[in-house]
């Protein structure tokens, strides 16, 4: 793993084998930098981390079971990750997001109250080896 790269679970783990059972959550209602680095200081030093990007479209809807756009496969991380690489890369997704499923482009600029658009981080620690 490096910190000017993103590691996918697949990279490390051939057969993308993980099972999860209890994640944690992290909401990000920006998903700047700061907000990635705020989540990073929240992890524990010398520790692996397999998280996934969910797009959020309604932070009430989605207490209500509504569908929600998974960004990318698994992604390692460690808390000494890069919060601007992290950050560039949610926002190429939700990019990407937009344009496979004819979403405005401008989704993250739409923050309504508590309601708007957002991404969820699941994360959970591993163990490599």
């Amino acid at each position: 793993m490096s910190i000017s790269n993103i590691t996918f679970l697949e990279q490390i783990i051939p057969n993308n084998f993980f099972i999860s059972n209890n994640s944690k959550i992290h909401r990000c209602v920006f998903t700047d930098s700061i907000d990635i680095g705020l989540f990073l200081r929240e992890l524990e030093i010398d520790k692996t981390y397999v998280i996934t990007f969910e797009l959020i479209l309604s932070w009430n809807q989605y207490e209500e079971d509504s569908p929600v756009i998974t960004l990318s496969k698994p992604v390692l991380i460690t808390k000494n990750s890069n919060p601007r690489l992290l950050s560039n890369f949610v926002l190429k997704q939700i990019s990407l997001a937009c344009d496979n499923y004819f979403l405005d482009e401008n989704i993250m600029e739409m923050l309504i109250d508590a309601d708007g658009p957002g991404v969820l981080i699941k994360y959970n620690p591993i163990n490599l080896f």
